[in-house]
C-alpha cells in the first residue's frame, strides 16, 4: 500500500461575510531532519515524514552523490536526534563532488537564487537556520499596525488582475506588496522562493519601507517562505494557498499575520489574528 503524507487539525479564524467565526482545519505535516552521507552532513531536509529512507536514497541519486543504490550499505533514520544518515558500502572522496561541483547553499536565508549552482530539488537545504541568520537586517513588523477584513479581501484578485501568465501557463508563482490598496511591488517567477527573492531586491533597492505593508502571495507557505517573508519585513502575508504546520509555528514565532485561502470574500487565519480588523467579534461555531 502507498504510505500517505498526515494532516493534523489546527485551530484558525474564519473572516467572511462581515463575521469572524473560530474554525478549525487540515494541515500538512512535515519535519526537519539533517541529512548525512556518511560522515559528511549535506543540510538539512523539510519533508513529509514518512518514507524517508527512500526520499534519502532519491536525492543522492538525484545528485550524483551516488550511481546506483548497490552503493548503499544502510540507510538510518533516527527520529530522537532528527537525523538521516545513508551509508556507502565504501567511500570515494571523488564522488562527493556533485555534478556541477557545487555546494549545497540555504536558500532559504540568502537573498538570491543564483542558477546553476543551487540544488534544484526544494527538499535539501543548507546550514541549520539560527534565529541570528534569520533575523539580522529584518525590520521589526509592528505589533500595534491593523489592517480591515474588508481591505485583505480586496486583494483577493488582485493578482489575476496584474498578469495572465498565471491563467495562461500554470506554471508561474506571483507575488506584491501592498498598502492602503496600491501596489509598491510586484515580481513573479516560476519559483516560489525567487518571487520573494525578487521582491527583496526591490524593496532594497528602492529603500521601501514594509512595516505597514500586506504581501499578496500566490504559492502555499512552508516555513521557507515565511522566513523569506520575515526579511521583507511585512507583517501580513496573504496567500491564495494554504499553510504547512512549520510555517504555522514559525509564523507565530516571527510575529506574521498568517492569512490563506484568500478569496474576494473570504479568508483564514492561523497565526496573530490581533491585526485583523472584522465587523463583528470572533465567535465561536
Amino acid at each position: 500500500m502507498y504510505e500517505l503524507s498526515e494532516t493534523n487539525i489546527y485551530p484558525c479564524w474564519h473572516y467572511g461575510a462581515g463575521l469572524s467565526t473560530s474554525a478549525a482545519t487540515s494541515i500538512s505535516r512535515e519535519v526537519r531532519y539533517e541529512f548525512y552521507l556518511d560522515q559528511q552532513s549535506l543540510g538539512y531536509v523539510i519533508a513529509s515524514p514518512h518514507n524517508l529512507d527512500e526520499l534519502g536514497l532519491g536525492y543522492c541519486l538525484s545528485e550524483g552523490y551516488i550511481q546506483s543504490p548497490d552503493e548503499v550499505a544502510t540507510i538510518d533514520v533516527d527520529a530522537t536526534s532528527h537525523r538521516i544518515t545513508l551509508r556507502r558500502t565504501s567511500i570515494h572522496t571523488a564522488t562527493m563532488q556533485r555534478r556541477n561541483s557545487s555546494s549545497i547553499i540555504d536558500t532559504n536565508t540568502t537573498s538570491a537564487s543564483i542558477i546553476g549552482t543551487v540544488p534544484q530539488s526544494s527538499l535539501i537545504v543548507g546550514a541549520a537556520p539560527t534565529s541570528s541568520s534569520i533575523i539580522d537586517g529584518a525590520p521589526t513588523p509592528s505589533p500595534h499596525w491593523t489592517v480591515t477584513a474588508k481591505e485583505i479581501c480586496s486583494y483577493g484578485t488582485l493578482l489575476d488582475s496584474i498578469t495572465k501568465a498565471h491563467h495562461i501557463s500554470h506554471g508561474v508563482h506571483e507575488g506584491a506588496i501592498v498598502k492602503s490598496g496600491r501596489v509598491l511591488a510586484y515580481a513573479e517567477d516560476v519559483g516560489r522562493h525567487n518571487v520573494l527573492d525578487r521582491l527583496l531586491g526591490i524593496v532594497a533597492k528602492q529603500h521601501i519601507d514594509t512595516t505597514d505593508t500586506l504581501l499578496i502571495f500566490s504559492g502555499r507557505v512552508p516555513d521557507s517562505v515565511i522566513r523569506k517573508v520575515h526579511r521583507i519585513g511585512c507583517p501580513v502575508l496573504c496567500s491564495r494557498a494554504m499553510p504547512t504546520e512549520l510555517g504555522i509555528t514559525l509564523a507565530d514565532a516571527y510575529g506574521i499575520t498568517l492569512v490563506n485561502k484568500l478569496r474576494p470574500t473570504e479568508f483564514l487565519v492561523f497565526a496573530h489574528p490581533e491585526r485583523i480588523i472584522a465587523d463583528t467579534h470572533l465567535t465561536n461555531n
